[in-house]
């Protein structure tokens, strides 16, 4: 049981290796100009190790894509179901979001490249579950925005479009400091959302 519970550990912490530099080598050099040789050497393993934990180079780079996203995801919802009421669940959603971005700058810089978009082999798989998993997180957005609307602290507006409105924000600003200059902190652009977003959805804004 204990050397069964050791192997998996070892066999976690390889593929989690693995996952990390060919994150680096991607959000340096793109999918397509990536090989397998060089995640493998750069992760300490030979080229057939990685074929051990991964098919194809586009399962390890679906799988980077989706668990990282995953985290990002689950990071934000454990960090709002933290707090109480609406507003501060919107503040702390955009700072967790930002905090998500700062962090992990090269991985964001990957969907900038866009070479998720046109990836051919399995590339309707990927969409469809990178599709699935924002889904899900939209609709746990949503119920905090129903919320508000519930307590009378946000009006009576869809909230499906409610949370496309406050992601738009956050993505675009997002978007200008992973491309333009990634200059200061992210997490001091989280009173100019609040602002804009507030103002529009609040109960009796200014």
């Amino acid at each position: 049981m204990e050397k069964a519970k050791r192997k998996e550990r070892e066999f976690n912490l390889r593929r989690a290796e693995i996952l990390e530099q060919a994150e680096k080598i991607f959000a340096a050099k793109g999918f397509y100009n990536t090989t397998v040789a060089e995640i493998a050497a750069a992760s300490g393993f030979a080229v057939g190790t990685i074929y051990l934990f991964f098919e194809s180079k586009e399962q390890l780079y679906t799988a980077m894509l989706t668990e990282k996203l995953n985290m990002m995801y689950e990071g934000i919802r454990k960090a709002v179901g933290q707090e109480a009421g609406v507003f501060r669940k919107i503040e702390v959603l955009t700072a967790s979001n930002f905090q998500f971005i700062e962090s992990n700058a090269e991985f964001c810089s990957i969907f900038v490249r866009g070479d998720h978009l046109s990836l051919s082999e399995g590339s309707e798989a990927l969409r469809e579950r990178m599709i699935r998993d924002y889904a899900d997180h939209v609709s746990f957005l949503e119920e905090v925005i129903r919320e508000g609307i519930r307590t009378g602290d946000l009006k009576k507006m869809d909230p499906r479009m409610m949370v496309s409105a406050l992601l738009g924000i956050i993505n675009s600003c997002s978007f200008k400091w992973l491309t333009v200059a990634k200059e200061g902190s992210l997490k001091t652009k989280v009173p100019f959302v609040l602002d804009i977003f507030l103002e529009g959805v609040r109960q009796n804004a200014h």
